[in-house]
């Protein structure tokens, strides 16, 4: 499985997204071209593929019912662009078609450089009428050839036996949990051992001073603030 997600990741096709899905539903899938729900989509998006299992409309779960669509996009994609487009979209293919009823739905938008963004969109029922769960909630955003542990860490805990199993693998609360635990741990690590030292002051308030400058740091870099080159060890050798 982990091997699926990498080729997934590094090498986005139909074909690696298929055979994800496929291991973990245990079933066989074919893909089958769509149409977009309204005209006014063509402009933003190009080919819709809906992956289905053979002489079935949508999978069936435990009690639920969910769909899996791949939806190419005409532009390239990137961390910020188009989400509450894709989210209208993704609402729209699980209403639009009667015959389907789908209680949610997985969605992938994908570019021509393999760059794509990994979405889980369901309803949320209010007696006879239902509203979506929102569309910054269960999303990522994969760059080619980047690291991604935290989507493959989801895409690995991924079981499909629900939505409430495939919310709880996707959820963010305990992966942040998880990242200031490591952040702890690392702390308590430096705070003990003799080769990390500063020049001044103490140790505690340098640590956290470093911790906070670093974050900030990478969160300049993942909203692309700052060059991606400072980020590069080997062009850093031959600064520092």
């Amino acid at each position: 499985m982990e091997m699926l997600i990498e080729s997934l990741i590094n090498q986005f096709s139909l074909k690696n997204l298929r055979k994800f899905f496929e291991e973990k539903l245990r079933i066989e899938l074919k893909e089958e071209e769509d149409v977009l729900p309204r005209e006014d989509y063509e402009e933003y998006f190009g080919k819709l593929y809906v992956l289905k299992p053979y002489g079935k409309e949508n999978i069936k779960l435990k009690d639920d019912t969910i769909a899996i669509y791949a939806i190419e996009s005409k532009k390239e994609l990137s961390e910020r662009s188009s989400k509450k487009r894709q989210f209208g979209l993704a609402t729209e293919l699980i209403d639009h078609k009667k015959g389907r009823l789908e209680d949610g739905g997985f969605f992938v938008f994908y570019d021509k450089k393999g760059n794509f963004r990994f979405s889980f969109v369901h309803k949320i029922y209010e007696g006879a009428k239902h509203k979506f769960s929102h569309y910054k909630r269960y999303t990522y955003f994969v760059q080619k050839g980047k690291p991604y542990r935290t989507f493959k860490k989801a895409l690995l805990e991924l079981q499909l036996d629900s939505i409430e199993s495939i919310t709880e693998a996707f959820a963010v609360q305990p992966l942040i949990k998880e990242f200031y635990k490591e952040i702890q741990n690392w702390y308590a690590w430096a705070l003990k051992d003799d080769r990390v030292w500063f020049p001044g002051g103490t140790k505690e308030e340098n640590l956290i001073r470093l911790i906070t400058r670093l974050i900030f740091v990478w969160f300049l870099k993942e909203m692309k603030l700052v060059p991606e080159e400072i980020f590069d060890e080997e062009r850093l050798k031959d600064i520092v």
